[in-house]
């Protein structure tokens, strides 16, 4: 789509959005989304009128504007630039406070932004996850007459415990997030990798937990419980709301062992 501009006085020049146009000066950003300007000989001539200010704002802008926001949608990034944009007309005025309040609202918007996606990416990944060992489990329970004479009671309540702590620590990771602080920068994969791997602590933690009761290491008044296996997958789920029961369990069976 073409952009109306005062071509005759700047020249052909690729315009995706045009900041501002005036007799002194333009502001665009051009089709790679890149921030660029330029001034006229009478501008030059005349000079800025605090030219330490002047670059202090041009500084601020390119290191915001060198972060990388590949991963964000072209709409956020244009509208980041539009900001910096901003930022830079009102610093070609000679207004510089406008300016570095622009430049704040416009780094706490690529934040919020990426903080937003990292969200999505951290509770999806960890949602997907959750539901396939949610239907593994909802299978193997509809099996169970025969996994149970495959593989035995206890193996079986031991995975079935590991399916409860999944769902802990997906709901762990869910009440934990609008407090968690995430850096969109670290990349996808790397948000991916640990929402797995607090899934997987999840069920680690429950599987010990399990092997803790059905040992009587710990609870070993379990045995009057009118449903055990009941009070397992309760206990299971709790477990894996917070992977950190895991070191405090091993603490107990190492102090156990040690003291046998």
């Amino acid at each position: 789509m073409a952009v109306d501009y005062n071509e005759a006085k700047w020249g052909e020049l690729e315009v995706k959005y045009l900041v501002l146009d005036s007799q002194e000066y333009i502001v665009f950003i051009d089709n790679q989304n890149q921030l660029d300007w330029i001034t006229s000989d009478e501008y030059d001539a005349k000079g800025h009128a605090d030219l330490s200010k002047h670059n202090s704002v041009l500084h601020r802008i390119a290191v915001l504007e060198c972060r990388p926001n590949d991963h964000l949608s072209e709409k956020v990034i244009l509208d980041f630039k539009r900001l910096l944009g901003e930022a830079l007309s009102s610093s070609l005025s000679d207004d510089y406070e406008t300016a570095d309040k622009i430049i704040i609202d416009a780094a706490h918007f690529i934040q919020n932004r990426g903080e937003e996606l990292s969200r999505q990416w951290y509770l999806s990944t960890a949602g997907y996850s959750t539901l396939i060992i949610l239907l593994i489990g909802i299978v193997a329970w509809l099996f169970r007459d025969y996994l149970i004479t495959m593989v035995g009671k206890t193996f079986f309540i031991c995975s079935l415990s590991m399916v409860a702590g999944a769902l802990g620590a997906l709901l762990s990771i869910i009440m934990r997030m609008g407090e968690a602080k995430l850096d969109v920068h670290a990349g996808k994969t790397i948000h991916e990798l640990e929402s797995r791997y607090r899934i997987i602590a999840g069920m680690l933690s429950a599987f010990l937990i399990t092997l803790g009761i059905s040992s009587e290491t710990i609870f070993p008044a379990l045995a009057t419980v009118h449903n055990p296996n009941i009070f397992i997958i309760f206990i299971s789920f709790v477990a894996g709301m917070s992977e950190r029961l895991a070191p405090s369990i091993s603490s107990k069976l190492i102090e156990k062992n040690e003291g046998e």
